[in-house]
């Protein structure tokens, strides 16, 4: 128990970061969305050149801060696009499910996809992309 409650304050604080890290980026990405929806790209445009200027963000944001990194760049870079392929595939799904299939206007479902992506991503950046090295004898 006493293991746990030791490493409790890191993941909350981790947790936090990530949230920060999160806000700056999906509301720079967000904002970028908006304007081009107000500019006349539709929802799969505006989200894909969104999601490239919020990945730059959370790349730096999320290694340098959020989960400290201090691994090799380019295995770490490696896995984060991999893992944004998964958010971008998962963001996509649920802004034309929500756009085309329900109808909704697509500057409130971009909302609703960021929501969902961003559980998805903090998962992978947490167990994946900038996991904790593994000490010598542990399996």
């Amino acid at each position: 128990m006493t293991e746990v409650a030791d490493r409790t304050p890191g993941r909350l604080g981790r947790v936090l970061k990530f949230g920060v890290v999160g806000v700056i980026n999906n509301g720079v990405g967000y904002a970028l969305f908006v304007v081009a929806s107000l500019l006349g790209a539709g929802h799969i445009e505006a989200m894909t050149a969104s999601y490239l200027v919020g990945m730059a963000i959370s790349f730096w944001g999320n290694r340098a801060w959020t989960f400290g990194h201090g691994g090799p760049v380019w295995p770490s870079l490696l896995r984060f696009l991999l893992a944004n392929a998964v958010g971008y595939g998962v963001n996509y799904v649920v802004l034309n499910s929500l756009v085309t299939g329900a109808g909704m206007a697509q500057i409130p479902a971009q909302l609703i996809a960021t929501a969902v992506v961003a559980v998805c991503t903090f998962t992978l950046m947490r167990l994946w992309v900038f996991r904790e090295p593994r000490a010598a004898g542990h399996a």
